[in-house]
């Protein structure tokens, strides 16, 4: 009975928690869509990493028609606790060079998932969903 009631807590512990992060992520993406509100030419994506022992991150990029980066923001952490933090270091650059980083991690870690960074894996998985819905955007056109 006890067992049941420890575990119990346990996952509305956890489901609170959930609660807590998926309110910040929504309310930060609120931010930053008003920021670029009523701008043409800028998107915003994002990319999630999960790790099971050791911390995922979440990164989000804001993207402009040529392919440049405007703004990028990366949380990451295993506590709701933690926060989204502006990541300048590809800001102003084309969402390739994300990408290429990613590329040259991959090749040092010898293809290991593991030894790869997860707010990078995050990123490349934002830059990619970028590269991709932009490029069908100007297709389209």
């Amino acid at each position: 009975m006890k067992l049941a009631i420890i575990l119990s807590m346990i996952l509305l512990i956890q489901y609170v928690a959930t609660i807590i992060q998926v309110r910040h992520y929504q309310k930060y993406v609120g931010k930053i869509v008003s920021r670029y509100k009523g701008k043409e030419g800028y998107f915003l994506y994002s990319g999630m990493n999960r790790r099971k022992l050791s911390p995922g991150a979440v990164a989000m990029i804001v993207v402009n028609n040529d392919y440049v980066i405007e703004d990028c923001y990366i949380l990451k952490g295993v506590s709701v606790f933690s926060k989204f933090k502006k990541y300048e270091k590809y800001i102003g650059h084309h969402v390739a060079k994300i990408l290429d980083d990613h590329h040259e991690c991959v090749e040092k870690a010898g293809g290991r998932k593991k030894q790869i960074p997860s707010f990078l894996a995050a990123l490349s998985m934002a830059a990619e969903n970028a590269m991709v819905s932009i490029s069908k955007k100007k297709l389209s056109i």
